[in-house]
């Protein structure tokens, strides 16, 4: 048997597929399972060691993509995630069972076993409406071998260079991770707060070191940062390289603190403490994104009590002294452990 799985969106979704990955294979487990993402979640999921084959969608012309998704010949197209050109690779695949979330009318046509998907409900996490889908391929087999896998992979090179950051920087055991950086897919607090913030950690907690995380894009903003924090053993790891490399340096702390974003759930698979801050906003909700199968997870919501949170705006409005206390006392209790 042939399956293809597409997940073909951000970092943060792919971890949140992981689960569903692991359920095709204990459903199947001498299928040819294939899977298709973008080129920065490759790292991801090639590490998978029940995952066959991974192709990364942006190495390839549509039109050769989709004469590719042909001659695989594929029993089975599941589609965690559509839009227009993953319905026309789901039609492409020509499978006998095309699965997806139906919501759009391009889907209907694509999913002949389409599962009706309004995520925007935000109803339960993104990893369980993932799972739904692949639950339709058999609710019977699905349920009797049931179990929840959300780990990721690190080779040894990814915590090599984890290794040799901290040696160089001489960094202490107990250690903050924090992920300050975000796509704009949900509320952050700004980066003056976050300075404000981790400055206060540094002064109640002289013992831990601090390492903001970014991609290498984002470096001179993390200098910037680190300058506003004005403490010693406060350090920044743009990353340059392999996203695992990100990964071992978050599976080294003590405890992870960031927004609703790839790098928070990728803290989850790697079952670290989290202090997560998220929107109530039901689309941005923990609900919805939250981390999925780590209950050592402290969500601080700043706008819990503002019925007036304006979403258009990138920062939360409702961010003060305390929601920053809270924030502390989260972070204090791993730290105090």
């Amino acid at each position: 048997m042939k399956i293809i799985i597409s997940r073909t969106d951000k970092i943060g979704d792919l971890v949140l597929s992981i689960p569903s990955f692991y359920m095709v294979r204990k459903m199947f487990p001498e299928a040819e399972i294939t899977v298709l993402v973008r080129k920065y979640n490759y790292e991801i999921v090639k590490n998978l060691p029940y995952i066959d084959r991974v192709l990364k969608i942006d190495d390839y012309r549509q039109k050769e993509l989709l004469e590719k998704i042909s001659y695989f010949k594929a029993d089975i197209f599941i589609a965690l995630y559509v839009d227009k050109f993953v319905a026309e690779l789901a039609r492409a695949s020509k499978a006998k069972m095309k699965i997806g979330p139906i919501s759009k009318l391009y889907s209907i046509f694509a999913f002949n076993k389409g599962v009706w998907q309004k995520r925007s409900s935000s109803i339960k996490n993104e990893a369980e409406y993932n799972l739904d889908l692949v639950k339709k391929i058999n609710s019977k087999m699905f349920e009797e071998k049931f179990e929840i896998n959300t780990n990721i992979i690190l080779e040894e090179k990814h915590r090599l260079a984890a290794e040799a950051f901290f040696s160089a920087k001489n960094i202490k055991s107990k250690t903050l991770v924090v992920n300050p950086f975000m796509g704009g897919s949900a509320k952050n607090i700004s980066d003056d707060e976050y300075a404000n913030l981790l400055r206060k950690v540094k002064d109640e907690h002289e013992d831990t070191d601090i390492i903001i995380t970014s991609h290498i894009s984002e470096e001179e903003r993390g200098e910037a940062l680190v300058d506003k924090i004005d403490r010693e053993g406060v350090y920044l790891y743009a990353n340059g390289g392999e996203l695992l490399n990100i990964a071992a340096i978050i599976e080294k702390a003590t405890v992870y603190l960031g927004g609703s974003t790839g790098p928070t759930h990728i803290a989850g698979s790697l079952q670290k403490d989290i202090v997560a801050i998220y929107p109530k906003k039901p689309s941005q909700s923990p609900k919805r994104w939250g981390v999925f199968g780590n209950d050592k997870v402290e969500y601080v919501i700043p706008d819990l009590n503002n019925k007036k949170e304006n979403y258009s705006h990138k920062n939360f409005d409702s961010y003060n002294e305390d929601v920053e206390k809270e924030i502390l006392k989260a972070i204090s209790k791993v730290l105090d452990k």
